[in-house]
């Protein structure tokens, strides 16, 4: 994957190690957090849905951005979001203050996605997915991070706060980096199958059956990786009565499995192994992990359980999934991350939500949750999988 584009990637990729600190760092903090805003664990955690408002604001017109004025501004963009989160949530004195800045995040994240992913499809044209999935590496060192950078600063008496600190210094240290990289020409991108049916479909429909699978899937996939990074951790403390570092650390055990995920995807790819036949398989071991993880709360199902969500769920879906929406379209690569991210931010607003009423009631429910989303995801999975099967039959 080495080319002139490479230092340029380098940069893009240090912005989403950052991006993986900051979607945990408020459940990582939640007890501070919690206290500081007058209001109980779900309250502090039902923050979280702000992410998904500021995506939705954003995606309208982030990818319109990204395809008109060039990846660079809109990835600029992403980081001064990001710092403007980081800094708010800091200063918040209430959950509804908290809100208002949770939102930067989601429109931090919006713009990174619609200036990220179109910029490394267009640096590595023929290894896209390998490009797309290597930013999962880089979001999961993060959050394998995080929890030992807290569990120091609790460990030395430190201010909870200097955890933001460290993601805003190391934001502006890349953001400079960043203004000085090139980025590669952007390109409109062709679909690699199904052309002839897409473009029927698009005269009746606008959208193709394959298009609005994948970009529904969008919603799958975010709901997913949010469930195990946001809730792992209080199932180990809450279901297990794992003591706090303990469960935290529950985050970085998923990290490990999500980063070797990359490593294995990575190498699958390079050989041929079709995407869509990885995602089937990783979001079916999801369903069944989430499942065993609801119906058998014991500690050394949450060990196991933790490392292999993480590997499945916390792998590179989202990524993979955005990698085949854009072969089966001929849309420009920004406005097709723009429609899958709508349907990542819907999950981000209406399943925090969803998930913080559970847990009132029981938090291994969750999962349960959790292992129902799998479920639906598989099925549009093998929506597109069916259709292609058939337009290879039909195309012998």
């Amino acid at each position: 994957m080495k080319n002139k584009y490479l230092s340029t990637s380098l940069g893009l990729y240090m912005n989403y190690f950052v991006h993986g600190m900051a979607l945990i760092i408020i459940a990582q903090n939640i007890d501070f957090l919690s206290q500081k805003w007058h209001t109980d664990l779900a309250g502090a955690a039902g923050v979280v849905s702000s992410f998904g408002i500021g995506k939705l604001l954003a995606v309208f017109i982030s990818g319109k951005l990204s395809d008109k004025f060039g990846r660079k501004l809109s990835v600029i963009l992403g980081v001064f979001f990001y710092i403007v989160f980081l800094g708010g949530i800091l200063l918040s004195p209430n959950t509804i203050i908290a809100y208002a800045f949770g939102i930067s995040a989601g429109i931090a994240n919006s713009f990174l996605d619609t200036g990220t992913y179109p910029a490394l499809m267009e640096a590595y044209p023929k290894k896209a997915a390998s490009a797309n999935i290597v930013v999962k590496a880089f979001v999961q060192a993060g959050q394998f991070l995080l929890p030992f950078m807290i569990a120091f600063i609790l460990a030395n008496n430190l201010w909870y706060g200097w955890s933001f600190i460290v993601l805003i210094v190391i934001l502006l240290i890349n953001l400079l980096y960043t203004l000085t990289r090139t980025f590669p020409p952007m390109t409109v991108g062709k679909p690699l199958d199904f052309e002839k049916e897409i473009v029927e479909e698009k005269k009746a429909f606008h959208f193709s059956i394959d298009e609005i699978c994948l970009i529904l899937f969008g919603f799958v996939a975010q709901t997913l990786l949010y469930i195990m990074s946001q809730w792992i951790a209080k199932y180990g403390s809450e279901v297990i009565h794992m003591t706090d570092n303990a469960s935290r650390l529950l985050v970085s055990y998923a990290s490990v499995g999500a980063i070797l995920c990359v490593c294995v995807t990575f190498i699958l790819g390079n050989r041929g192994v079709k995407t869509l036949h990885i995602l089937i398989t990783y979001v079916t071991m999801t369903m069944l992990v989430s499942f065993t993880l609801f119906a058998f709360p014991t500690e050394i199902v949450c060990l196991v359980g933790a490392f292999l969500l993480g590997y499945f769920s916390a792998g590179g879906i989202i990524q993979l999934g955005l990698t085949l929406l854009a072969e089966v379209s001929a849309r420009g690569k920004g406005f097709v991350t723009s429609l899958y991210t709508i349907a990542e931010g819907i999950a981000v607003f209406v399943i925090p939500l969803i998930a913080a009423a559970i847990s009132r009631v029981d938090i291994a429910a969750i999962f349960l949750l959790n292992a129902g989303i799998a479920l639906f995801g598989l099925a549009l999975l093998l929506i597109v999988f069916a259709r292609k099967k058939k337009f290879a039959r039909d195309h012998i």
